[in-house]
């Protein structure tokens, strides 16, 4: 059975974005970083995605595959890895007004049994992105999610929505996997070993 693992990028306050919905300054990101994301999505073949998620991220890497550089910075190898990466990997997004077009399958209502009856394929593993009031019964149904995998960059924000907010249900998590980068930020791996 393929596992669903969680990923989103967070602050040292587990905030996923400012205020304003968008990334924080100053963002401690680089190559190494990315390519060794990238490493981490290589064991997935589906990347589902809440639509708020997949419409911030999805498209500007998109542009990055397709040879365009959608910002100001230049982008490098590793940039153009995940580029690659991501846009092979099978999309589905949480959405109640968006449609399914070719690159994506769009789902609505129960998240738990349309992930459920994802995580029974045989395939590769799902990454999951999404925002906390999607991720909060997500994160309550028992044995939905496996592994959560936190990139956490050296930032603490006055205000924002915070990666757990309105979870319902403890969890119990063991460290499996870390990783420090010389930009300060640090990935870490956690396996779900039970509601507490």
């Amino acid at each position: 059975m393929r596992k669903i693992v969680f990923h989103m990028q967070t602050t040292l306050d587990n905030r996923i974005a400012n205020a304003a919905g968008g990334f924080w300054e100053p963002f401690p990101w680089g190559e190494e970083e990315t390519a060794y994301i990238t490493g981490q999505f290589a064991r997935a073949d589906t990347w589902a995605l809440g639509r708020t998620a997949y419409e911030t991220i999805v498209p500007w890497w998109d542009r990055v595959a397709r040879g365009e550089n959608p910002g100001d910075a230049p982008l490098t190898a590793a940039d153009h890895g995940f580029a690659r990466r991501q846009r092979a990997m099978a999309k589905i997004v949480f959405s109640r007004t968006l449609r399914s077009t070719p690159e994506r399958l769009v789902v609505g209502g129960d998240l738990v049994a349309e992930l459920t009856a994802l995580k029974q394929k045989d395939r590769g593993d799902v990454i999951l992105s999404c925002g906390p009031d999607t991720l909060a019964p997500l994160a309550a149904a028992p044995g939905l999610i496996d592994e959560y995998l936190f990139a956490v960059t050296p930032a603490v924000l006055s205000s924002g929505p915070r990666m757990f907010d309105g979870l319902t249900a403890d969890l119990g998590l063991e460290l499996t996997e870390t990783r420090v980068f010389d930009g300060g930020a640090i990935v870490a791996r956690y396996r779900v070993v039970s509601p507490l």
